[in-house]
């Protein structure tokens, strides 16, 4: 990949096109991987710039009028900013779709949104904090049946579930971090509005070909790996699990358990703050009370606090992620560590 040193949007000399023509080989490789019809995308420096040019070409496509976006309570930060931010500036009415006790959207409330006007409808594929998988063909058969626009950030699902489903939007977010790959790269699928496209040229620049083709490079090995890594990380998770509701009277998981991301654990002890077993676990294990891009705020993430779940199961949330690399001895090891700092009966005194 650090083959290409040119500028992709130089075409007087051979490194410039060399670079393009590398990062539209890497644009079909994903769309391979992805299993995506498109013929359009943009790499993006991250997901969370992907899903703020996605609300830029939402607005672009309504004149005369407030662009009508509805959202699930549990989107991603990144992408409530960019439309929180939008609708202060008068440019757009944000819609909230309330959620279950599980985190997946109430496709009643979805399609009452739906009813009353929506250009842009935003749901993610799997949310990065719970883990609960969206059921994507229920709101793609609802964003079509009332013609709106769909958006899906699939930056925690890309690589880990099957995107059938999420393929079929007008608009999808995958990130490369997410999939073991480069952390500042992302890409946006689907069709781009002439301002969208003139405005991600003007303030991103050219694209980055070595970190283009890392992306898709990582997401073929996911589309090779995938499978087998998936079933070995429910394992393991469910491993976990068992450890901690053993030792911990009273845990509660949170999330839907049939329908959530394999290497996902969300977990609530009664017995102090999520904040105070992170501190315990410091060192040790790496736990935490919420996503990253929330890290340091205090309180219940908006996440939790849009589920349907008591307040004690918000204040005593941990958030526990078990990635490829881990092996059956560091969750087992890890699961001690985690159900002493929860409270758990087996050895308190460890963290007095």
């Amino acid at each position: 990949m650090m083959a290409y040193v040119g500028n992709a949007h130089s075409a007087e000399h051979p490194f410039g096109t060399d670079a393009q023509e590398a990062i539209d080989r890497a644009g079909t490789l994903l769309l391979q991987n992805l299993g995506s019809a498109s013929e359009r995308l943009a790499f993006m420096p991250g997901a969370s710039a992907a899903l703020w040019l996605a609300v830029q070409d939402a607005i672009s496509r309504i004149a005369g009028r407030k662009v009508r976006v509805a959202a699930t309570a549990v989107e991603h930060p990144a992408l409530l900013a960019a439309l929180r931010h939008a609708e202060a500036e008068g440019r757009l009415h944000l819609r909230l779709v309330n959620v279950d006790s599980l985190g997946a959207p109430i496709l009643e409330d979805m399609e009452s949104a739906l009813r009353d006007g929506v250009d842009l409808l935003c749901a993610m594929a799997a949310n990065n904090e719970v883990g609960t998988v969206t059921d994507l063909s229920a709101v793609s058969a609802l964003a079509a049946r009332y013609g709106a626009r769909l958006l899906v950030d699939a930056s925690q699902a890309a690589g880990r579930i099957d995107m059938a489903a999420a393929v079929s939007a007008d608009l999808l977010v995958v990130s490369g971090a997410k999939i073991y790959g480069p952390r500042r790269v992302g890409a946006l699928i689907g069709e781009l509005s002439a301002f969208a496209s003139r405005l991600n040229h003007d303030l991103f620049g050219s694209p980055d070909a070595p970190a283009a083709i890392a992306l898709a490079g990582a997401m073929e090995l996911r589309n090779t790996e995938r499978e087998a890594d998936e079933n070995r990380l429910a394992v393991l998770r469910d491993e976990l699990q068992s450890i901690l509701l053993d030792a911990v009277p009273g845990l509660r998981i949170n999330g839907s358990l049939p329908s959530r991301l394999a290497g996902s654990l969300h977990v609530s002890t009664p017995h102090l703050p999520g904040e105070a077993v992170v501190g315990r676990l410091w060192g040790r294990v790496a736990v935490s009370t919420g996503a990253a891009c929330q890290s340091g705020v205090p309180g219940p993430s908006h996440v939790l606090n849009a589920m349907d779940i008591p307040g004690w199961a918000k204040e005593g949330a941990i958030r526990i992620g078990i990635g490829r690399f881990n092996t059956a001895d560091e969750v087992a090891s890890a699961g001690d560590l985690i159900a002493a700092a929860l409270g758990g009966a087996q050895d308190r005194r460890r963290f007095a």
